[in-house]
């Protein structure tokens, strides 16, 4: 039997009912928006924040509800279910079916940032700045959140750290290592939480489980680390070693870090010929490369608003000196 773990973790938090029940992914949502609520709440009060107190309920709320939960719902549908939901629009209501989309979820709290600056009249680069440091702590739980569903896979590997998981058993192109004993056919599209817990109360399907799958990379477990903690110490450094930076420079270092973190990630998932075109982009190499471009336009833009207010009083004593 193979030394590697069995990925046995239900993505039920607690089931109130056969129908109700919350969900680790639902979890991660409502512990991120509290999170991020309390410290811009703390911030506010000891006046550091960019915010007001009374703008912080409706910042989190809004940039919660319509920037990562409608816009990450909408960008799936879009690029993930587009041939169904082309035929059935009430398909993106359909929340409980999960999915969500990053690249939506970044577009969306762009999208309302930008409206939340007009409303406030401030900054909308000091909006996203503001709210790009959270956006780690929102990654590293989404995707411990997400690692519970078992998908999707890594690549192949006999690293010790290696998962073996159940969920590649119920998949539509599942290729066993050795023949299996019994018919797959009957699996499919079994739930791996539900098959890891048959092989816990009969050790001859353990066995098996072992026999036919391999161990894989925990690729959203190295994504949690990277895009979460690794991704949040930089921001973090950024935002308290350069205080004067100028507005919209931490977006941007955000968009370029998050998109080489991602890139570097690549290499260790398993291909999904099964994809969608638009599912296929957005875990391509093409994504981080369209992310890191979006960083470089913030970049080279905060520069060059530098640039401009830095050549302002140059030219105030200019016009001084010539007075004289």
């Amino acid at each position: 039997m193979s030394a590697h773990p069995l990925h046995d973790v239900s993505p039920v938090v607690v089931r109130f009912s056969e129908t109700l029940f919350l969900r680790w992914t639902g979890a991660a949502y409502l512990v991120g928006f509290l999170l991020v609520f309390a410290a811009l709440w703390r911030q506010a009060t000891r006046g550091h924040g960019p915010f007001q107190k009374r703008e912080v309920p409706e910042l989190v709320l809004y940039a919660g509800l319509f920037g990562v939960m409608l816009g990450g719902r909408l960008g799936y549908v879009l690029l993930h279910q587009w041939e169904d939901f082309s035929q059935d629009l009430t398909l993106f209501f359909q929340f409980r079916q999960g999915g969500a989309s990053m690249l939506g979820a970044l577009l969306g709290v762009l999208v309302f940032a930008v409206y939340f600056a007009r409303q406030h009249q401030r900054p909308w680069l000091q909006v996203t700045d503001a709210l790009v440091v959270f956006a780690p702590l929102g990654f590293f739980l989404g995707h411990l959140a997400l690692f519970t569903e078992g998908m999707p896979l890594g690549q192949v590997t006999s690293a010790p750290w290696g998962f073996v998981f159940p969920s590649e058993v119920g998949m539509p192109d599942f290729q066993p290592v050795v023949t299996p004993s019994f018919d797959v056919t009957a699996l499919a599209h079994a739930p791996g939480h539900e098959l890891a817990l048959l092989a816990r109360t009969n050790e001859a399907f353990l066995a098996e489980l072992y026999r036919i799958l391999p161990a894989r990379h925990p690729v959203l477990l190295y994504q949690a680390v990277l895009e979460g903690a690794v991704l949040g110490a930089i921001l973090l450094a950024v935002r308290f070693g350069w205080r004067s930076r100028p507005e919209g420079m931490l977006s941007g270092v955000f968009f370029v870090l998050l998109g080489g973190l991602r890139f570097l990630g690549l290499p260790f998932h398993a291909p999904r010929p099964d994809l969608s075109f638009g599912a296929g982009f957005e875990q391509s190499a093409l994504a981080p490369v369209l992310l890191v471009a979006l960083g470089a336009a913030f970049v080279l833009s905060a520069s060059a608003s530098r640039a401009r207010e830095d050549a302002r009083p140059s030219a105030v004593k200019l016009e001084g000196h010539a007075a004289d």
